[in-house]
C-alpha cells in the first residue's frame, strides 16, 4: 500500500509540474498576418510592431525568415503584397528614417559597417548584397533598391527598411538603412507554398465547390469579402475580383489546367488562403 501511495503522489507531482508549466506564447497573433504568394512561395506581412531581432527570431519560430529580395519582380511582388496588406502607415513608422513608415526586410550590415548581407534569420552570415555607403556599390551583381541611401545617420542604422511612405532621400517602395531598434511591422518569407485551407472551411463560414472545378467555382460565403485574388502555382496574380463585383461564382472557363490559389480579402482585414484544381 505504501508503495502505492508512493507511486500515486509521484505521479500527482508530475502531472502537476506538467500542468503548471508555463505555455510558450506564439510570436505573433494570425490575425494580424496578411499572405500572399509569388514564385512558389508564401510571404507573410505581419502587422506587428517589433525591432529588427525580434522580427527576424519571429520569423525563425514560424519556419521562415525575414524577407530577401533579390530581384526588381521579386521586389514587385513584395511591394504589392504590402500594400494590400491594410497597413495605417503611422503604425509603423521609423523617426531616424525622414520620419516615413517601413517594413522590415532581412538586410543588415551589423557585423561589419557598409557590408550588407541578407541575414533575415539573424545567424550573421548571408549573401552579401552592398558595400559602402549611398556613394558604394552592388556586389556580385545583385539586385538592390536604395534611395539614395543607406548613410548610416548618427552612426546607428544597420537594418533594411522597405519605405511604404517618400522620405527627404527615396519614395515608397525604397530601401532604407534604419535603427534595428525601431519597432516596426515585418515580412516573412518562406521557402515553400504554406498550406492552405479546405476548400470547405467552417471556421471560416466559407464554402468553395466544386473542386476540381472545369466551368464556374460557386462560393457560398458568410464574411463579407473586400477582394479574391486569383494566382496560379508560380505567384503570378491570373485576375483579381473585387467584392463589389462579386457574385457567387467565379468564371474559371478561362483558366488553363492546374493548380490555383484563391487569396480572399475580407472587409475585417483578414485574409484566407485556398487551394483549387482546374480540369
Amino acid at each position: 500500500m505504501k508503495k502505492k501511495l508512493l507511486i500515486l503522489k509521484t505521479v500527482s507531482i508530475v502531472l502537476v509540474g506538467i500542468f503548471n508549466a508555463p505555455l510558450k506564447s506564439q510570436c505573433l497573433n494570425p490575425a494580424n498576418v496578411y499572405s500572399f504568394n509569388y514564385n512558389g512561395k508564401t510571404y507573410q506581412v505581419v502587422k506587428e510592431n517589433k525591432n529588427w531581432t525580434d522580427a527576424a527570431a519571429c520569423a525563425v519560430e514560424k519556419g521562415g525568415f525575414l524577407a530577401e529580395i533579390n530581384d526588381q519582380n521579386e521586389q514587385n511582388a513584395v511591394f504589392s503584397g504590402v500594400q494590400n496588406a491594410g497597413i495605417v502607415n503611422s503604425n509603423t513608422m521609423a523617426p531616424d528614417g525622414g520620419g516615413a513608415s517601413y517594413v522590415w526586410l532581412g538586410g543588415n550590415d551589423m557585423a561589419v559597417e557598409g557590408t550588407w548581407i541578407w541575414d533575415g534569420n539573424n545567424d550573421a552570415t548571408g549573401s552579401q548584397f552592398w558595400q559602402g555607403d549611398y556613394t558604394g556599390n552592388p556586389v556580385g551583381g545583385l539586385y538592390n533598391n536604395w534611395g539614395d541611401e543607406p548613410d548610416n545617420f548618427n552612426s546607428f542604422q544597420h537594418a533594411l527598411g522597405l519605405a511604404l511612405t517618400d522620405w527627404p532621400f527615396g519614395v515608397a517602395g525604397q530601401w532604407n538603412d534604419i535603427y534595428q531598434n525601431n519597432t516596426l511591422y515585418y515580412v516573412i518569407e518562406y521557402n515553400t507554398l504554406l498550406g492552405t485551407h479546405e476548400p470547405s472551411d467552417p471556421a471560416e463560414n466559407l464554402i468553395i465547390y466544386p473542386n476540381p472545378v472545369t466551368d464556374f467555382l460557386a462560393i457560398d460565403n458568410k464574411k463579407n469579402i473586400k477582394e479574391i485574388l486569383v494566382t496560379d502555382a508560380s505567384g503570378k496574380r491570373i485576375k483579381s475580383i473585387s467584392g463589389s463585383r462579386l457574385s457567387d461564382k467565379i468564371d474559371c472557363r478561362d483558366l488553363l489546367a492546374g493548380v490555383y490559389y484563391l487569396q480572399i480579402h475580407y472587409q475585417d482585414k483578414t485574409s484566407s488562403l485556398y487551394r483549387v484544381m482546374k480540369k
